[in-house]
C-alpha cells in the first residue's frame, strides 16, 4: 500500500482524497487477493502462475496511464456535448434578445412609415401647387411668344418697307436739307398737286427755261416725295415703339411668373429630399428588420429542429459527468483486469472480477454497475478486424486480444491450438514481423537486433 500512495499521492484522480485513499489500499488488496487465487488456481487445475512486485507496479503504472488516456477521452466528448448545449443556450437567448430589436425596430418603423406619409402629402401639395404656377406661367409664356411673334411679323414687314423707302427718303432728306422738313403738310402737297399734273412740269423743261426754275421745281417734286414716303413710314415707326413696349411688358410678366415657379420648385425640392430622405430610413429600417426577423427565424427553426436533441445531450452529458465520477473505479477494475487475469482460464478471471467488484462496493469506490470491460478497452471496428485477421470471436479469445495489446508487460502465449500465433502473424504483417525460434541460427542477431527497432 506505501508503494501504490507514494506512486499516486501527487497523481491527480477526479474525485474526494478518502475515495483515493480507498483506491490505494484497494490495489494491495488487489495483489494479494491474486495471490491467493494463484494458489487456489494451481490446486483445482494443477497450473502453476505467480504475481511479483513487478506485476504491482505494472499495476499501478497501467492505472496511471489508462486513466489519463480516459478521463481525457471523456472529457472530450463531454466538451463537446457541453459545447452543443452551450450554442443552443446562446441561440434561444438570442432569439430573444433579436425579438427584443425586431418589437423596436418595428416601432421605429412604423414611425418612419407616419414620418413618409406627411412628407408624401406635402410633397403632393407642393407638386399640385407648382404645377398650378406651372400652368399659370405657360398661359403668359404662351401669349409672350405669341406678341413676340406678332411684333417680329410687323418689324420685319416694317424694316422692309423702310429698307425699300430709305433711298428715296435720303434723297428727299439730302434735297431739303436747308427746310423745315416738319412744316410740311397735306394741305401743301395738295397746293402743289396741280403743278405736278402738268405735263411741262419737269426738270428738262425747267432748265431751257431757267436754271432758277429748275431747282424750284427739283425742290417742291422732293417735297412731294419725302412727304409721301413720310407719311407711310411714321405709322410703322410708332407702331414697332409700341409693339416693342408689348414686348417689353410681356417679358416682365413672364420673369415675374418664372421667379414666382422658381420659387415653388425649389420649395418642392426641399420637399422632395426631405421625403426621399425619409424613404431612405424607411428602406434601411424595413431591411434592418428583415433581416432580423430573417436571423431570429433561422435560429428558432434550429432550436425547434435540435429540441429533441437537447434533451439527449443534456442526458448524454449527465452520464458524461457521472461517467468521470465512476472513471475511477472502471479504470481501477480494467488495469486490473490487464495487470492480473492473463494466467487465468475464464472461470477465475470472472472469479477474480467478482472478488474486486466487491472489495470495491465494500470501500465505496464508483463503478459502473453493468461495466463491459471488452467496449471499455478495446471499440467493435478493431475486434471485427482482428476477426478477419484470425483471431475467435469467444469472449476469451477477445479478452487474451485486448491483455496481448493493451498490457504493459510483454505477454507470455500458451498456444497449442496456433490461434493466437496466426492472428499475431497476420496482424503485425505490415510492420516487418520478424519470426524466430531458439533453434534459428540468427537468433542471437534476431534477438539483439530487433528490441531496438
Amino acid at each position: 500500500m506505501r508503494v501504490s500512495e507514494h506512486f499516486l499521492a501527487s497523481y491527480d484522480i477526479d474525485c474526494s482524497w478518502e475515495i483515493k485513499k480507498e483506491v490505494v489500499q484497494c490495489m494491495g488488496s488487489f495483489q494479494d487477493g491474486v495471490a491467493e487465487k494463484c494458489a487456489d488456481y494451481f490446486q483445482r487445475f494443477r497450473r502453476s502462475t505467480h504475481v511479483t512486485p513487478k506485476s504491482y507496479l505494472s499495476f499501478i503504472q497501467g492505472y496511471k496511464l489508462i486513466y489519463g488516456e480516459k478521463h481525457m477521452e471523456v472529457q472530450t466528448l463531454a466538451n463537446r456535448m457541453n459545447t452543443g448545449l452551450e450554442k443552443l443556450k446562446e441561440a434561444s437567448e438570442s432569439v430573444a434578445a433579436l425579438s427584443k430589436e425586431l418589437e423596436v425596430k418595428e416601432k421605429e418603423l412604423q414611425v418612419a412609415n407616419d414620418k413618409a406619409d406627411t412628407v408624401l402629402k406635402e410633397v403632393t401639395m407642393k407638386a399640385q401647387a407648382a404645377e398650378k404656377v406651372r400652368a399659370e406661367v405657360q398661359k403668359v409664356k404662351d401669349r409672350a411668344q405669341a406678341i413676340v411673334d406678332s411684333i417680329s411679323k410687323d418689324k420685319a414687314i416694317a424694316e422692309e418697307k423702310l429698307e425699300a423707302a430709305k433711298p428715296a427718303l435720303e434723297e428727299a432728306e439730302a434735297a431739303l436739307q436747308q427746310f423745315p422738313k416738319d412744316t410740311i403738310n397735306e394741305e401743301v402737297i395738295e397746293f402743289l398737286s396741280p403743278y405736278f399734273e402738268m405735263p411741262d412740269y419737269n426738270i428738262e423743261t425747267a432748265k431751257r427755261v431757267c436754271g432758277n426754275v429748275a431747282g424750284l421745281c427739283s425742290w417742291t417734286k422732293a417735297m412731294a416725295s419725302f412727304f409721301s414716303i413720310n407719311r407711310e413710314v411714321l405709322p410703322l415707326k410708332a407702331n414697332l415703339v409700341v409693339q416693342e413696349n408689348r414686348h417689353l411688358l410681356a417679358m416682365q410678366d413672364l420673369q415675374k411668373a418664372q421667379a414666382e415657379l422658381d420659387d415653388k420648385q425649389a420649395e418642392l425640392d426641399v420637399v422632395q429630399a426631405e421625403y426621399e430622405q425619409a424613404m431612405t430610413e424607411k428602406q434601411t429600417l424595413l431591411e434592418d428588420a428583415e433581416r432580423c426577423r430573417h436571423k431570429m427565424q433561422t435560429a428558432s427553426t434550429l432550436i425547434s429542429g435540435l429540441a429533441g436533441e437537447k434533451e439527449r445531450w443534456t442526458q448524454q452529458s449527465q452520464e458524461f459527468a457521472a461517467q468521470t465520477k465512476r472513471l475511477v473505479g472502471d479504470v481501477l477494475l480494467a488495469t486490473a483486469f490487464l495487470s492480473y487475469s492473463g494466467p487465468f482460464n475464464q472461470e477465475f478471471r470472472d472469479l477474480l472480477l467478482n472478488d474486486w467488484r466487491k472489495e470495491m462496493k465494500a470501500r465505496k469506490i464508483p463503478f459502473g454497475k453493468n461495466l463491459n470491460l471488452n467496449e471499455m478497452l478495446i471499440d467493435a471496428p478493431t475486434i471485427s478486424e482482428w476477426n478477419l485477421q484470425g483471431l475467435p470471436n469467444d469472449d476469451l479469445s477477445i479478452q487474451n486480444g485486448i491483455i496481448v495489446t493493451k498490457a504493459s508487460r510483454y505477454p507470455l502465449l500458451i498456444d497449442p491450438q496456433t490461434q493466437g500465433k496466426i492472428w499475431i502473424k497476420n496482424k503485425e504483417s505490415r510492420n516487418e514481423f520478424q519470426i524466430t525460434s531458439l533453434n534459428h541460427k540468427y537468433f542471437r542477431n534476431h534477438l539483439v537486433a530487433y528490441p531496438k527497432d
